[in-house]
């Protein structure tokens, strides 16, 4: 039985209700000490920007646009790195060109060049601390939005709005409106952060969040943990948010931000996950979601356990203890990808990384792995997969002619152990 709050959803009514007029919602408070100019929904200001980093992917689009428009030093070194992540081990030679091309661009510019397979940039900048309650920081990659976690407003922007901030310290954004999310209610046991927010893509329509800064509030999301946090404010994007704020949490990075009382939220959405089950993304959206009696017994060829969604070090654990003293379909190529190194760290020593080897996984080093199709492995023709990524376009991994599945570590691995997707009972007896 799903939630009511679905219910009401899906049969074209809506849980959205005028927010109150008055009041300084989080966006605004963070602008506010990063410009001069009037804060307000719908406004254009310039602000300051306290950190940006750069992924290997398009690190050369930079480079020709620093060369081509003569921007010369960067405006303050301290504030920039370039992070490897999309392509940890260059699959041929153009890859290993560009990145050989990236290392030099930031020498040449005497910024932090972090490569050695340290992790996905998101990652690497929350364990970093450059994601901070109440900063700004710009990433050249869509889901930056990750550092909402920690109450950070961060921004995913394009190649020519990136060269701009290294070379001036300074962007500009249309002020978004803010949108409350309320999320009551205690979900199935076997329930994850992954599969609530499938069920907000599935339950919401996207124009509720588009280009608007969103307030998770609520008993669910106030009891997450860091790990759960970072994977929900990872698929912000997917929502199609600007930007996302998961509820303030104790947090050595720096003060967080107290809750803003729901401000001038032009709307508040309430959602009730109370018995909401795992659910699986069917290709080639992750808002096409599914329950897993709907799509049980789907067989797959490759199941992926990583990203920044879904590689850290409590999502590891989770496939883990799950595989531990049991082995993987032997049709089935499972392989999990660490976010960072930190998280490589505490899975090898808890033990978790062995446990996978020894029920056939392939461990691979941190980074970004299979989720872009770029370094491997690469899924085979019209052989599924299921994954633990945030996306599932078609062709994301490499090949057009493989469907993606989403779900989260703990569905994928009794999906590895089984070599198709699980029933609820099957899951429920496996664990």
């Amino acid at each position: 039985m799903p939630p009511r709050a679905t219910e009401r959803l899906l049969d074209g009514g809506s849980t959205a209700e005028p927010g109150p007029s008055a009041g300084e919602n989080l966006i605004e408070r963070i602008l506010a000490t990063h410009s001069t100019d009037p804060i307000a929904p719908g406004n254009l200001v310039t602000v300051e920007v306290d950190r940006v980093y750069v992924q290997d992917g398009n690190s050369p689009t930079i480079a020709r646009l620093w060369e081509k428009h003569g921007l010369g030093a960067v405006h303050d070194p301290s504030r920039v790195a370039f992070v490897v992540d999309h392509s940890v081990l260059p699959p041929n030679v153009a890859i290993a060109d560009r990145l050989a091309e990236a290392r030099r661009f930031a020498h040449s510019l005497g910024v932090d060049f972090l490569s050695d397979g340290q992790g996905v940039s998101h990652l690497v900048a929350l364990e970093k601390g450059w994601f901070r309650p109440g900063s700004i920081v710009v990433g050249s990659d869509s889901h930056t939005c990750l550092g909402g976690a920690v109450q950070a407003l961060a921004l995913g922007m394009g190649a020519t709005d990136v060269a701009a901030i290294m070379a001036t310290n300074r962007t500009w954004l249309r002020v978004p409106e803010t949108v409350v999310l309320e999320v009551t209610g205690t979900p199935h046991r076997l329930t994850t952060a992954k599969d609530v927010l499938l069920h907000v893509l599935r339950s919401v329509p996207m124009d509720t969040w588009l280009y608007r800064a969103v307030e998770w509030c609520g008993e669910w999301p106030e009891g997450l943990s860091d790990d759960e946090a970072a994977t929900v404010a990872s698929m912000g994007v997917e929502m199609g948010a600007k930007c996302v704020f998961l509820p303030p949490r104790p947090t050595p990075l720096g003060a967080a931000l107290s809750p803003t009382g729901r401000g001038d939220a032009v709307a508040t959405v309430h959602l009730d996950v109370s018995g909401l089950t795992p659910l699986v993304a069917l290709p080639h959206l992750p808002g096409n979601v599914a329950t897993l009696d709907e799509v049980a017994g789907t067989r797959v060829g490759q199941v992926f356990v990583g990203t920044c969604t879904n590689g850290h070090t409590e999502d590891i654990a989770a496939a883990a203890e799950f595989l531990r003293a049991r082995r993987v379909h032997p049709d089935v190529m499972t392989v999990v990808t660490p976010a960072s190194r930190a998280v490589e760290k505490r899975s090898a020593e808890s033990g978790a990384l062995e446990a996978l080897r020894e029920a056939g996984v392939i461990t691979t080093p941190p980074g970004c792995g299979a989720c872009v199709g770029v370094q491997g492995p690469v899924p085979a023709s019209g052989l599924p997969v299921l994954t633990t990524m945030n996306r599932n376009f078609k062709g994301r991994m490499g090949n057009p002619a493989a469907p993606i599945y989403l779900a989260s570590p703990i569905v994928a691995a009794a999906t590895a152990l089984l070599g198709r997707i699980p029933t609820l009972a099957e899951l429920e007896e496996l664990t």
